[in-house]
């Protein structure tokens, strides 16, 4: 049923835990896993070398995320994970890499907002839930994960 598996990761205080709720899933299924991080654009008016050094950043930071959530995923019993990094509005490119690469599930985090913090700022896994065509599964972080902070 869920053969291909996109994981999404990424943003402020990046939660791998999408990364192993698909890693479990696809031990059991067998499915495919990629995991996707989305980082947007650098802003031009930035300026060179201003602008270089914030995309080199913005890049090195996604691949050690990717790589720390590939390693959660294979944990967790996923038999292969590729990467992808895309850079752009999150909601629409996690949507448009879904559908054109024909993946059937969407697993995505929470990163337990308020309600007011969230009508101001939006969600992404809102965003996504209401716009993919693809079944989405959300997976919060785990209780006390966040404490502490």
């Amino acid at each position: 049923m869920f053969d291909k598996i996109l994981v999404a990761v990424g943003g402020n205080d990046a939660s791998i835990e999408p990364a192993r709720v698909a890693g479990r899933l696809a031990s059991v299924m067998p499915a495919e896993v990629t995991i996707l991080s989305v980082a947007r654009a650098a802003p031009s008016s930035l300026g060179e070398p201003n602008l270089t050094r914030y995309e080199n950043r913005q890049h090195a930071a996604a691949q050690e995320l990717l790589e720390e959530a590939r390693q959660a995923a294979l944990t967790e019993g996923a038999s292969e994970v590729d990467t992808e990094y895309l850079e752009g509005p999150a909601v629409d490119k996690i949507v448009e890499f879904a559908e054109s690469h024909d993946f059937s599930l969407i697993v995505l985090g929470n990163r337990r907002r308020g309600r007011l913090q969230s009508a101001i700022l939006g969600s992404v896994s809102a965003g996504v839930a209401s716009h993919s065509h693809v079944p989405v599964v959300i997976a919060p972080e785990p209780r006390g994960a966040s404490e502490g902070l």
